[in-house]
């Protein structure tokens, strides 16, 4: 292993003359001597930067595009006189300069605080380019994190079991009330946490609400009982003024006979029989008024029979509709509380445990440049000292260590995410 390393260190370092590739910046100048006005002509249309693109030409004015990728810049000079000379017609080749104004880019991958892509700076190290991407990756180890997250969740879990243990006594009273009991049947979570303070207090008021409703619901029946009760009477009034009216108009129609039968001998006058008629359809009238008045008190009973009903099932349908909200509600709650219990055991247990992981795989590092080269990629072990060339892509790799719980990364086992080489 270390004489692999140690001759792919040498193969990084051998490599001297640097070849031109896509995104390189070049500055071009060229210029030719002239002996016969003994002075010197430049091409000021030559001269200028340029960007060696994707396909690895240049595109440079008169004499159109030359292949820039893989060549050195003393190889593409000598390309760019060469093209020139042929295009003008010259006798001999002009002079051509071409220098790198700015290098394409490097990138670098893995264990570091912000991989991507950055400028390429001549002469750079595998550590310069670490520094320039902020530094190996540090975890945060700082355990008092971890003792903050774990206060907070242990104060959403007494706050959740608090919401727990009063929606349990609201359910617990919803259904005695249901079954119509006028004590409350508490469950055996309940009974046996009645010594504490809150516990106590909240059975007290759960007590309370359901005898109020129970009187509640006592009273508004009592009422409408009572008023049943007056109706009866008033009905029984009416049937008594009721008899003594038919018994008044029973009277008077024998009356109004006799003296039809008197009229009918001539011993009485027509007078008298218009007044004793008219007597009586008053009393008949009147004998109608109260089958009236007796039907609509019957009508008011049946309505006050009905609305005690009614208050009964609406009031067992708020108990059940209620029974289902809390019920609902107490699911809830109680999925909350498995979570922040989760979220407990992470920060108390696994997250410091991971964190220490991580922090012993930070001290374990491998590097790597992944470099293409004659139209191939190769992967080379280096160490912090090897020369780093635009278009690279320098790799950090953790040392892969065992581990005792899940949820390992891939940087850590050596794996890294492919990224495009130039």
């Amino acid at each position: 292993m270390l004489g692999l390393l140690g001759s792919g260190i040498a193969a990084v370092q051998a490599e001297t003359a640097y070849r031109l590739g896509a995104q390189d910046r070049l500055r071009v100048k060229v210029w030719e001597w002239r002996p016969a006005s003994s002075d010197t002509f430049e091409w000021t249309a030559l001269n200028g930067e340029f960007t060696v693109d994707a396909a690895g030409m240049v595109s440079l004015p008169l004499i159109g595009s030359v292949t820039a990728q893989g060549a050195t810049t003393a190889e593409l000079s000598a390309l760019i006189a060469s093209r020139l000379r042929e295009v003008a017609g010259l006798i001999r080749p002009p002079n051509a300069a071409v220098e790198i104004a700015q290098y394409r880019p490097f990138y670098i991958v893995g264990a570091i605080e912000r991989p991507g892509e950055y400028p390429y700076r001549p002469g750079m190290t595998v550590l310069q380019a670490v520094s320039i991407a902020g530094g190996f990756y540090r975890p945060d180890t700082n355990l008092s994190r971890f003792e903050r997250e774990t206060i907070v969740a242990q104060g959403d879990v007494r706050v959740s079991e608090t919401q727990r243990i009063a929606l349990t006594m609201r359910r617990d009273r919803l259904s005695s009330e249901a079954r119509g009991e006028a004590e409350i049947a508490f469950s055996p979570e309940v009974v046996q946490r009645q010594r504490e303070a809150l516990v106590a207090q909240g059975m007290q008021e759960e007590t309370l609400i359901l005898t109020t409703r129970r009187q509640t619901l006592q009273s508004q029946v009592d009422l409408l009982t009572q008023a049943n009760k007056l109706l009866e009477d008033e009905l029984t009034a009416l049937a008594a003024k009721t008899t003594t009216q038919t018994r008044q108009v029973e009277l008077a129609r024998r009356e109004l006979q006799n003296i039809n039968s008197l009229m009918t001998r001539g011993l009485s006058v027509s007078a008298r029989q218009v007044a004793v008629e008219q007597h009586l359809a008053q009393m008949e009238s009147q004998l109608l008024d109260l089958s009236l008045a007796a039907a609509r008190t019957r009508q008011e009973m049946a309505r006050n029979e009905r609305s005690m009903v009614d208050l009964r099932y609406q009031r067992a349908n708020d108990v059940l509709r209620e029974m289902r909200e809390t019920q609902t509600m107490l699911d809830h709650v109680s999925e909350r509380i498995e979570t922040f219990r989760g979220l407990l055991y992470d920060s108390q247990v696994t997250a410091p445990r991971q964190q220490l992981l991580l922090a012993d795989e930070a001290a374990r590092l491998n590097f790597q440049i992944v470099r293409r080269d004659a139209g191939q990629v190769r992967q080379i072990p280096v160490d912090l000292v090897a020369e780093v060339r635009p278009g690279d892509v320098v790799r950090i790799i953790r040392a892969s260590v065992p581990r005792s719980t899940d949820g390992a990364d891939a940087t850590a086992s050596g794996q890294t995410t492919a990224v495009p080489t130039r």
